[in-house]
């Protein structure tokens, strides 16, 4: 009485079987993707300063064991398949978890970046000569007295173009009083500032948003100067920094124009 209906049973448990064992052999390749994705997740945060998950928070949330009761109406076989099966869909959903955040801190801080890269002063202002050991303690050229220099000198003719080494708001553009001359101050997000002294013309005003490239004034000789020269100065949280260390003689101010024009009219 009932064998058909046991036999059929029978039959559709030994087809569920397979279908277990088919299941568990696709979702190991699926972690092996997932770890393939965790590999490439790390790349990608070391090329954004992001430090690298590490095997320990990848596998963070994952663990935990599960309670074999919940299986105890299958035979044995199909019980080890069931815990084994939702072991590794546990592990594979906390990892993809993990990889999920992960991927968010990477768009987060890569919009960080873009914003950080265009404040920095990152070119040359103008083209010239300088010398690499002006920055710090020197003899003042008119004065003949020890004094910091807190910037560098950037040698050239009178009216030669200055451009803005970086995103941000004209803080200051006019005289200033003193041994600078006539100067421009701009003030970039992150801290950072840039001062350009000694200019024989200002082409900015007060308030006045500006790229990296901009034309912002001309050199001169205004103020306490021996010759024609852009003083050049850079700010972190007002602390003066080595401006050399924020551009590439390579990288001139037409080149750097030129290809932002280019880029601009392909997105257009």
């Amino acid at each position: 009485f009932g064998s058909n209906k046991t036999k059929a049973l029978i039959q559709e448990n030994q087809l569920l079987q397979q279908q277990l064992v088919q299941m568990e052999r696709k979702m190991n390749d699926l972690h092996s993707v997932v770890n393939t994705i965790s590999d490439q997740g790390d790349h990608l945060r070391l090329m954004v300063d992001l430090p690298s998950l590490g095997e320990e928070t990848r596998k963070a949330g994952t663990g935990g064991a599960l309670i074999e009761s919940e299986f105890d109406v299958a035979s044995d076989n199909t019980s080890l398949l069931l815990q084994s099966t939702q072991q590794l869909l546990t592990r594979l959903t906390g990892e993809v978890k993990v990889q999920q955040q992960s991927y968010e801190q990477v768009v987060k801080q890569l919009e960080f970046n873009k914003a950080y890269f265009t404040a920095m002063p990152a070119i040359k202002p103008m083209p010239g000569f300088y010398s690499r050991q002006e920055f710090g303690m020197r003899v003042h050229p008119v004065l003949g007295i020890k004094k910091p220099h807190e910037g560098i000198d950037i040698v050239n003719d009178v009216g030669t173009q200055v451009a803005a080494t970086g995103d941000g708001i004209v803080q200051m553009a006019g005289h200033s009083g003193g041994g600078f001359g006539f100067v421009v101050v701009i003030n970039h997000s992150f801290g950072f500032q840039t001062i350009y002294a000694h200019l024989s013309k200002i082409l900015v005003r007060e308030g006045q948003h500006v790229k990296r490239g901009d034309l912002i004034a001309r050199s001169g000789k205004s103020g306490l100067v021996s010759g024609p020269h852009l003083h050049y100065e850079v700010r972190r949280n007002g602390v003066c920094q080595n401006p050399m260390d924020y551009f590439f003689d390579d990288v001139t101010i037409q080149e750097y124009r030129k290809q932002i024009t280019a880029e601009e009219s392909l997105k257009k």
